[in-house]
């Protein structure tokens, strides 16, 4: 079997949010950020988007608390404050974040899929 996969060195910000469904939490990566001058480009503009990146909300109205992980790892904690119909007070809501420089070491792309068969519901 043929390997498809070729090595590439090349440094991303990923960013990864967390969603919260019926079946519990997620983390889903939101942003993939190709940046151009090595790892130390990429650690820089990964810890600029953890103190500026906002999802979702008016960044002028957000709350935000920054924790390093890593040398190259940030958790954003992401804070709003709503007010529901019939409530006394605000509510405050929050989104995390975390925010990576990543250094890409492979890249393969999927088998194309094959057609459907054609049986006796396909004709």
């Amino acid at each position: 079997m043929e390997d498809r996969g070729r090595e590439v060195m090349s440094w991303y910000v990923l960013v990864e949010t967390n969603e919260f469904h019926s079946g519990g939490e997620t983390w889903d990566l939101v942003v993939k950020l190709a940046v151009d001058g090595g790892r130390d480009a990429a650690v820089a503009r990964a810890e600029e988007m953890s103190r500026t990146y906002v999802r979702g909300a008016d960044p002028e109205k957000c709350g935000r608390l920054v924790f390093r992980t890593s040398p190259t790892s940030w958790l954003v904690e992401q804070t709003w404050s709503v007010w529901y119909e019939g409530s006394s007070s605000p509510t405050t809501l929050a989104r995390h974040m975390r925010i990576c420089a990543a250094e890409l070491l492979l890249t393969r792309e999927p088998v194309p899929a094959d057609p459907p068969k054609k049986g006796w519901l396909r004709r």
